[in-house]
């Protein structure tokens, strides 16, 4: 079944510009010391201000505040699996199979992690989210979803997101596949690729169509625009055009309005569609 074939059953609902925000999959709501996830969050590297953790607990709810750094952070849990809407537009569409897969989809509670705000940069304040889902989580912990950016990970990744050696590699620089989405569409005519919850980073989501394009060339591609965007705060625009080997041109367009798919297609903000051109076409109005 292609993919298109059960989303187009129901329209998306408008994904809002909100801010940074994570949903934790447990295997139960587990009973939470704060002082002893404050000394996690502390354990993971040096913080400048010492982290404060306040939750409440009751029927079978969860709810509280961290603050650590520059970071303010929302906590609410509940006895309840993620909806199946979510899930669709998240582990459903990702490419996690076996173990890690089974994890994220057999979870039984969850925590929504919301960023209240501060001064970090936004790239901080989604590192701030994976260090506390990893501390809140424990041994309960099943995995992450971003819903506005239809993306996923599995327990063993996010406690390896957290380590020393990746926090740095991360600060160096910015790896759009852990806090934004590659989402493939399949349909008879082709399959459309589309990235989701760039909008985040100041940066447009990028869509393209590819009969014959393999995926793995294309999500290389979108992730040297979207370093190259973030990285020297360039701005890329309808009409814009990129040489990206001694042959291969492709230009910027707006997604087309009649596009039978725009609706699932349209990021948050500004999508651009991705089309190869001949090079007589570059730089032409």
């Amino acid at each position: 079944m292609a993919l298109f074939d059960w989303l187009k059953r129901g329209k998306p609902k408008p994904a809002p510009v909100r801010a940074p925000a994570m949903i934790v999959l447990l295997d139960a709501l587990p009973e939470i010391d704060p002082a002893q996830a404050a000394r996690g969050l502390a354990a993971i590297e040096p913080l400048r201000v010492a982290p404060r953790i306040e939750l409440e607990r009751g029927d079978g709810m969860l709810k509280g505040l961290a603050e650590f750094d520059a970071h303010c952070i929302g906590i609410a849990g509940t006895r309840a699996p993620v909806p199946p809407e979510v899930m669709k537009t998240t582990v459903e569409v990702s490419s996690w199979t076996g173990e890690g897969r089974e994890l994220l989809e057999s979870h039984a509670a969850r925590l929504v992690l919301t960023h209240h705000g501060g001064g970090a940069p936004i790239l901080e304040k989604y590192i701030a989210l994976y260090k506390l889902a990893a501390v809140l989580g424990g041994e309960h912990l099943r995995g992450v979803l971003i819903e506005d950016a239809w993306t996923c990970a599995p327990p063993a990744l996010v406690r390896e997101f957290t380590s020393a050696e990746m926090l740095k590699a991360f600060r160096e620089s910015t790896p759009p596949i852990l806090f934004t989405g590659f989402v493939k569409f399949h349909t008879d005519d082709g399959t459309w690729f589309a990235t989701k919850g760039q909008h985040m980073f100041n940066a447009p989501d990028l869509v393209m169509f590819g009969p014959e394009e393999q995926p793995s060339e294309v999500m290389e591609l979108f992730m040297n625009i979207f370093l190259y965007v973030t990285g020297s705060k360039a701005r890329i625009a309808a009409g814009h055009t990129l040489q990206i080997a001694e042959e291969a041109y492709l230009k910027f367009s707006e997604l087309a309005p009649d596009n039978p798919w725009r609706e699932w297609l349209q990021g948050a903000e500004e999508t651009l569609e991705l089309k190869r051109i001949n090079k007589e076409e570059i730089n032409r109005k």
